[in-house]
């Protein structure tokens, strides 16, 4: 039997996130992303539109802003192993970045709190002890595509 996954996907102008950030400064970047969450791009505001993207297409996987819903509920790992979503997520990019003709070149892992992470539990048959993410993304000139994947975890496996 093959387990669940929910999928997302969000295409995000660079130019809009850079406005926002020089509009609010450091406090746009600081509602997304959250405190210690590992960058997603060296460039800070590149960093924030990735981070906007793929937390916008962890909200798509779950069907929506759950009631609580934070964007901290949901944090950059790092490049970690993530069970099936990473190969999962390997398996769709080349049709994607062939649809969007913009290579997805960056992962990461995303572990789930707070509301997002009980939401997404409802979503997966009775035993998930937990649920992880997995996004890739790239950009081409302003135009920022990410794709995401939420799998879940047995109990007693994370």
């Amino acid at each position: 039997m093959t387990a669940p996954v929910l999928v997302g996907v969000d295409v995000v102008e660079v130019d809009r996130i850079s406005r926002a950030v020089a509009y609010s400064g450091p406090a746009y970047a600081d509602h997304v992303v959250a405190p210690g969450e590992h960058p997603l791009h060296e460039d800070p505001e590149l960093a924030t539109a990735a981070s906007v993207a793929v937390k916008e297409c962890l909200v798509k996987a779950l069907g929506g802003r759950p009631p609580g819903f934070s964007w901290h509920d949901f944090t950059a790992v790092g490049d970690i192993a993530v069970g099936p979503a990473g190969p999962l997520l390997d398996a769709a990019v080349p049709e994607f970045a062939a649809t969007t003709d913009i290579a997805l070149t960056r992962f990461s892992a995303y572990s789930l709190h707070g509301a997002s992470a009980a939401a997404a539990l409802t979503r997966f048959p009775d035993g998930a002890g937990g649920v992880v993410g997995a996004a890739r993304w790239g950009w081409r000139g302003n135009l920022l595509v990410a794709l995401a994947i939420l799998t879940a975890f047995p109990e007693g496996a994370h």
